[in-house]
């Protein structure tokens, strides 16, 4: 796992909260597919910690 992905995964949560703050109820379509955009980056930043958890521990991949 690469060392800066806690930081990465930090950056994406203050983003996402940000984002989140600025479109309230509404927002429109490019604001929405950016938080979507950003929750799947950080979703695979986080399998990637999950992996890396499981490899250094002996189990499966």
């Amino acid at each position: 796992m690469h060392s800066m992905t806690p930081e990465k995964i930090a950056f994406l949560d203050s983003e996402i909260a940000g984002l989140r703050t600025r479109i309230g109820s509404g927002g429109n379509s490019v604001q929405r597919a950016k938080l979507k955009m950003l929750r799947d980056i950080r979703e695979d930043y986080q399998k990637s910690i999950a992996t890396a958890a499981r490899h250094d521990q002996g189990g499966d991949v």
